[in-house]
């Protein structure tokens, strides 16, 4: 998720930022929280109406808390950014209006019945753990945050639908033309089968474990995005080809969950890589993950999200998970999260 522009000033206007931080308002409005994402398979051929598989990253979040005022609408934020964090703030008749965050405010405050053009003097506190640029969906992550913050502090309950369709509105602000992927399976937190615009949440027989290694490099998502569209508009014939031996490497991927079979699902995500090389969009330094992960024992590894750098994601059982995940630091990973995806009817 790219910065926004306008960093918090020293202080800030006493007037409500000090009795946040002196905590003499006792209870927010609201609170909202919501985890990353990874894709299993399907990334790219998503964006062309192909199917995809992403499942929930519980392990980290985004979480947004809604403070009563005496100002105008402001949101600040404080976001991971490689190894650090930068903190910046977003505020009504300040920032741009096209803001990512202003525009999931405004949405969610439109569909609870308020004016959008006239927010109210609310103080939105955003924190997050989900790094940016890492393909773990962290602008989603925020947008889910905090339209179900703001939604709920204007006394409106939004279900998953609804949550994902306004997060979207952000997504196309920061994205440009997002396939919609990251902020549906955000917003329904389980494993999604997404397909032209379409959302089918996905039968999970037996839970299973993935790992997710940062490689340090942040992938440019929106960069990667027109790469491959202008490549597939040289050779659409081929990319035809590639992209629907993604949707079959899907389908047998959607069956092996429901049936709780993790050695076919691995192999499908070793296949996608194998794809997703050839789209162009992997790194040395990601292949070199991918194969430090299956040396160690993972049942399947590929990238994950936009490509150009990110994250890995190894499925791995508990007999191969410590080994794939010292294999996979000492191969360069920043770091690497473990993650749980959940069993689901």
């Amino acid at each position: 998720m790219p910065r926004i522009p306008h960093l918090i000033a020293e202080g800030g206007p006493p007037s409500y930022t000090q009795r946040v931080l002196n905590r003499e308002l006792e209870t927010p409005l609201a609170s909202a929280t919501a985890p990353g994402k990874a894709i299993l398979l399907g990334e790219h051929a998503v964006v062309y109406g192909y199917p995809a598989i992403a499942v929930p990253v519980v392990a980290v979040e985004a979480r947004a808390t809604v403070w009563p005022a005496a100002g105008p609408f402001e949101i600040r934020s404080r976001l991971p950014a490689g190894d650090e964090t930068t903190d910046v703030v977003v505020t009504v008749g300040v920032s741009p209006d096209e803001d990512p965050l202003l525009t999931a405010a405004r949405a969610a405050a439109e569909r609870a019945g308020l004016n959008p053009d006239r927010l109210p003097e609310w103080l939105v506190e955003l924190a997050s753990t989900v790094p940016m640029g890492a393909g773990l969906g962290s602008s989603a992550a925020v947008a889910v945050a905090i339209v179900r913050a703001v939604s709920a502090a204007a006394g409106a309950e939004l279900d998953d639908y609804e949550v994902a369709e306004l997060a979207f509105l952000a997504e196309q602000r920061t994205h440009g033309t997002p396939s919609g992927i990251d902020n549906t399976v955000v917003a329904y937190q389980r494993p999604v089968r997404f397909s032209a615009g379409v959302a089918e949440p996905l039968a999970v027989a037996q839970p299973f474990t993935l790992l997710v290694a940062d490689s340090g490099e942040q992938g440019p998502t929106a960069e990667m995005v027109a790469a491959v569209r202008s490549r597939r508009q040289q050779r659409p014939q081929t990319y035809r080809v590639w992209f629907e031996q993604v949707a079959g490497l899907v389908e047998k991927a959607s069956t092996a969950m429901a049936r709780g079979e993790l050695a076919p699902l691995g192999w499908a995500m070793n296949t996608n890589h194998l794809i997703l090389q050839a789209l162009r969009v992997s790194t040395p330094r990601l292949d070199a993950l991918v194969a430090a992960a299956r040396v160690a024992g993972a049942l399947g590894a590929k990238l994950s999200g936009a490509g150009g750098g990110g994250i890995v994601v190894a499925l791995v059982d508990q007999d191969s998970v410590d080994a794939v995940a010292e294999a996979m630091l000492a191969s360069g990973a920043t770091r690497v999260i473990r993650t749980l995806v959940e069993a689901a009817e």
